[in-house]
């Protein structure tokens, strides 16, 4: 072998060898951040009996929460049993009665979401006390109601008052109760719908009764109404109000956190419902509960529908079998949420993979049981069917807890039944009424729910593996918030401008940022580069909110703007001139300038003062004041949408590929008002393709590649970089 083959072989083999460690650091940086056990809270912990759990968390709660959804049960039971008496008193045909009465139940599913918001921003104990009051007065109308419009006004009333108890009260139990006993809270909590189904054709039946007459349904809505009063009444003055994630805080820092340096931007619905998403392991349970709403809804319905036709039961019996039938549930869920504490401490992501078993089960007892058609059967297959489903369901609720950012628990319980009512319950009622009006309600029933059981339980099954790297990331928030709030307090002067942590994001499977780390200083200018595709443009966007990270944190000047959609962040001062088209074609320059102050609402001399202070940076556009932004220049349009971002006076300004298409001696115009800009202490991010251009306007520049930071740095230091700048002029992606 030649001496320059060998050396040539050499070189290869070292090219090869450094290219594999590069592409192996790569991957470490792309490994998920899953954290010890002994750092995932209510992970590999004590165990925490019911009265210590109570002693700890108080009574209150957890009191308060099961009667307040008992009695609230009772007012929709009412609905249901004294139907037939409301129908003739009115005078109204079946599907009216049915229209009224489900426009409280939709009120109810979308009520939660904007209720949930508040109690995301506000105190719980005073939603649940106000939402009280407001029910009392449903219950009020709808027994003085004298026409359909009124009846359908207090049912949706309602509908409304009460959607406050799922996202509030779960939010409350996370938080009032330790991880350790949290299951047998929310056992004891869910046991309260059923116990109330169990209960209310009873109650109200009983009342009407006593009251009698073809008015004797109103003195059920007037007689429950007063305990929902008390009980609101109660709440406001004994329901507490717990710190929000106390104990996780706890278990993973040691104490509460502090009240911050800078108060948080409002977390809002779209924010909170997108972050959520990106949580797998709620992601999957919500779909999974979805598929299984197609069941949960139907069988009760269908087999109402059954003993009617087949078995020839009036509603009065119908209604004690079917309630019967819930008292297996109410003991499955009462020691399913003990089983849920031992489990979760050992192994958490067995719990979810129970779930989905208890949830397949579901299906076949039912498939079973609809074969069958001696009724104490068919009725004892449907009742341990439920107890399979209220115990898998009892976990949903903990398992939100565990995964869900604390700031966002009340709105990630508000998304659950929206799943199950809506996605779930309208698409399965209706095709398993179309299969009943067919085939008959057996074959529905034997079509739709092995489909639904068997699709929900495996979502279940999926979504747990991801469950403790889920808690992982929500663990990770928390000491990173604890980091940086010691040291925002600890060197107040010295709080950057910009501060990216931990940042990831993707578009839908496909991750395209990986742990991005970044901090800007105040008045600092940094200059972005990298190649195509290597995820500049897409940062920029994540620090707007226009996309929202999978994980991580983003921060103005010590303010939290992670949950902050792009609207409050913008008028928090965070301002992008996106590449490409920045201005409105059909409008003239001056035109351009005062649509652009049109969001900041500033008073008409204000914006002369910011129109002058616009043309005096750029003069051009003084001269074209009347032409229309589409008969500029290339240049001078990029002029005007620099301009027009300018008006708004941002604490950080972001740009977009500045000088790309430009001519030269418009870039250097450009380049003189960035200058002049930074010389006013202006914090800016601008995304640049060429380094020669970067080095005249930055401080400090980023290299980006694939996704990850791969240098940062003082621009000179970046252009003695030969490998990087021969990626930055080249477009060269190395791999």
């Amino acid at each position: 072998m030649s001496n320059e083959t060998l050396a040539a072989s050499t070189l290869t083999a070292t090219v090869l060898e450094e290219e594999a460690g590069r592409q192996a650091a790569l991957a470490d940086k792309s490994a998920p951040v899953l954290m010890p056990d002994d750092l995932l809270p209510g992970v590999g912990g004590s165990s925490l009996g019911l009265r210590a759990t109570l002693r700890r968390g108080g009574w209150a709660t957890i009191v308060l929460a099961v009667l307040l959804v008992v009695v609230e049960q009772l007012s929709r039971e009412a609905t249901n049993v004294n139907g037939p008496d409301i129908q003739h008193w009115f005078g109204i045909s079946d599907t009216k009665l049915v229209g009224i009465a489900s426009l409280g139940g939709v009120a109810l599913v979308m009520g939660a979401i904007p209720i949930a918001a508040l109690a995301d921003r506000m105190p719980r104990n005073r939603i649940v006390a106000v939402s009280g009051s407001f029910g009392t007065l449903a219950l009020v109308g709808a027994g003085f109601a004298q026409n359909t419009f009124q009846l359908f006004l207090a049912f949706t009333l309602l509908g409304f008052a009460t959607a406050y108890s799922n996202p509030v009260f779960g939010s409350l139990i996370a938080d009032a109760y330790p991880i350790e006993g949290r299951g047998r809270m929310f056992s004891i909590h869910a046991t309260a719908t059923p116990l109330g189904l169990a209960l209310g054709p009873f109650v109200a039946g009983t009342i009407a009764n006593l009251a009698g007459g073809p008015e004797g349904w109103r003195w059920a809505y007037f007689a429950l109404a007063i305990p929902v009063g008390l009980l609101a009444l109660s709440a406001f003055f004994f329901l507490p109000e717990p710190p929000r994630g106390q104990f996780e805080q706890t278990a993973v820092l040691g104490e509460v956190m502090k009240e911050k340096v800078r108060p948080e931007l409002p977390v809002t619905i779209s924010i909170a419902y997108a972050r959520l998403r990106k949580v797998k392991t709620f992601y999957f349970m919500c779909m999974g509960i979805g598929a299984l709403g197609l069941a949960l809804i139907t069988v009760p319905i269908q087999l109402s529908l059954l003993l009617e036709d087949e078995y020839g039961y009036g509603p009065f019996t119908r209604g004690v079998i079917l309630s019967l039938a819930q008292i297996p549930t109410i003991l499955t869920m009462w020691f399913a949420g003990s089983a849920f504490d031992r489990i979760y401490r050992v192994a958490p992501e067995r719990t979810v993979k129970l779930a989905g078993g208890l949830i397949v089960l579901f299906g076949a007892i039912i498939v079973i049981g609809l074969q069958l058609h001696p009724i104490v059967l068919l009725i004892g297959f449907y009742a341990l069917a439920c107890a399979c489903t209220g115990g898998a369901l009892v976990v949903v609720n903990p398992l939100v807890a565990s995964v869900a950012p604390y700031r966002l628990r009340g709105q990630a319980f508000a998304i659950v039944p929206v799943f199950t009512f809506l996605m779930g319950g309208f698409f399965g009622a209706l095709g398993a009424g179309a299969l009943s009006d067919a085939y008959g309600e057996r074959a529905a029933l034997s079509i739709i729910v092995p489909i639904s059981a068997v699709a929900g339980g495996l979502l279940f099954a999926y979504g747990a593996r991801f469950l403790k790297l889920d808690i992982s990331h929500a663990v990770e928030e928390m000491l990173e918030e604890q980091a940086e709030t010691e040291r925002m307090r600890a060197n107040p002067d010295d709080i950057p401008a910009l501060q990216v942590r931990n940042l990831d994001f993707s578009y839908g499977p496909v991750q395209i940022l990986f742990d991005v780390n970044l901090d800007v200083k105040r008045g600092e200018v940094l200059a972005l580069l990298g190649t195509n595709g290597a995820g500049k443009s897409t940062l920029l966007r994540v620090i707007s909110g226009l996309g929202i990270p999978d994980r991580g944190v983003v921060r103005l000047h010590g303010q939290s703007l992670t949950y902050a959609e792009a609207e409050l962040r913008f008028q928090a001062g965070v301002v992008q001139l996106r590449g490409g088209a920045g201005c409105f074609q059909q409008l003239t320059v001056a035109e351009n300038l005062r649509a652009a102050t049109l969001s900041a609402k500033l008073p008409p001399a204000e914006r002369l003062q910011r129109m002058e202070r616009a043309y005096g940076r750029f003069p051009a556009l003084r001269e074209a004041e009347r032409t229309l932004a589409g008969d500029l220049s290339g240049g001078q349009q990029q002029m005007l949408a620099l301009a027009m971002t300018l008006m708004h006076d941002p604490e950080l300004l972001i740009i977009d590929e500045l000088s790309l298409g430009l001519a030269p001696v418009v870039v250097q115009e450009l380049l003189e008002v960035l200058h002049e800009l930074r010389a006013e202490g202006m914090t800016m991010v601008i995304v640049e393709q060429s380094l020669n251009l970067a080095l005249a306007f930055a401080d400090r520049a980023v290299f980006m590649e694939k996704g990850r930071i791969m240098f940062e740095g003082p621009c000179h230091e970046l252009a003695e970089r030969d490998d990087l700048v021969r990626a930055v002029f080249l477009g060269n992606d190395r791999s």
